[in-house]
């Protein structure tokens, strides 16, 4: 039995402690980001995905607000160019551009037989009445009728 004394035995309050400090730390161990389970992960992309859907409401508003102003713009617009229009601006800027058009168009008449386009007015817009309708019948035309004719449809 004096053998069997010397050989060396557990201590069972030694092993009890260290189970208490093994547990302890097992305990710590969800707070690792690699064993979490990826929840930390998850925490980050649920922040990324409100973020991004209060980013994307704040664009839908904007979106709305631009559309709002492209309608109020379009509005003034409207007003604008009837105002333009009562006044004689716009009339007479359409007027030119149709004028040089016909010119345009007159410009390659070469016989007494060749039609004319007619003119407008810049004062009334209107169609100058009576125009010649052909190059022979404008060559004919006294000075005298000529002369007014062409004046009011250069302005």
């Amino acid at each position: 039995m004096n053998a069997e004394r010397a050989l060396p035995q557990p201590n069972f309050g030694h092993i009890s402690q260290s189970f208490g400090a093994l547990s302890e730390q097992f305990a710590l161990c969800p707070n690792l980001s690699a064993v979490d389970g990826g929840a930390g992960l998850m925490r980050s992309l649920e922040t990324i995905t409100t973020q991004l859907v209060l980013l994307n409401r704040k664009v839908d508003a904007m979106d709305r607000r631009i559309q709002d102003l492209r309608t109020e713009v379009a509005a003034e617009y409207v007003v604008l160019w009837c105002f333009l229009m009562e006044h004689g601006v716009l009339t007479m800027r359409h007027d030119r551009r149709r004028n040089a058009i016909a010119r345009g168009e007159n410009a390659t008449a070469t016989r007494a037989s060749s039609e004319l386009v007619a003119l407008y007015s810049p004062s009334t817009g209107e169609l100058i009445d009576p125009f010649p309708p052909t190059l022979g019948q404008l060559e004919r035309l006294e000075g005298r009728l000529f002369s007014p004719l062409m004046a009011g449809a250069c302005d």
